[in-house]
């Protein structure tokens, strides 16, 4: 089985990636508030999908043309992670968009757990005192 560069297995790699706990409301970039993308002062699994696939895809993206060729997504591809990169090419042109890299995500629901797990208060969502006491029970 291999792991999606759009995935995670850990908990703790999000809250990593993420850097949510560590960043203050006035220290920039306030990572929380970028993956809050309806700014309601709550993540759901969708923005926090969104925004760690969104950083992964920038990162892959070299050319930054918006896609990610086989070469961007591993440059020393096997067989195994050419067919793990063309299940995320939903429409088999060849390259995978940062929409179809989020639809794969969303779909496999690789950070409701986390989410789920992080929300004490089980209402769906993530404030930044519950992604900072999860963090904070992960060290």
């Amino acid at each position: 089985m291999t792991t999606s560069y759009f995935s995670v297995r850990s908990p703790l790699v999000l809250l990593a990636v993420l850097g949510l706990v560590s960043c203050q409301s006035t220290t920039p970039p306030d990572r929380f508030v970028m993956a809050d993308r309806d700014g309601n002062g709550f993540l759901n699994a969708d923005e926090v999908s969104d925004f760690y696939v969104g950083g992964v895809f920038d990162a892959r993206d070299t050319n930054k043309d918006g896609k990610i060729t086989k070469a961007e997504w591993n440059p020393e591809m096997g067989a195994a992670e050419s067919r793990d990169f063309d299940r995320h090419d939903a429409n088999g042109d060849g390259v995978v968009t940062r929409e179809e890299a989020m639809a794969w995500a969303r779909k496999g629901g690789t950070y409701a757990a986390v989410v789920k797990e992080a929300d004490t208060n089980k209402d769906g969502l993530v404030s930044r005192d519950e992604a900072m006491a999860y963090f904070a029970s992960k060290e």
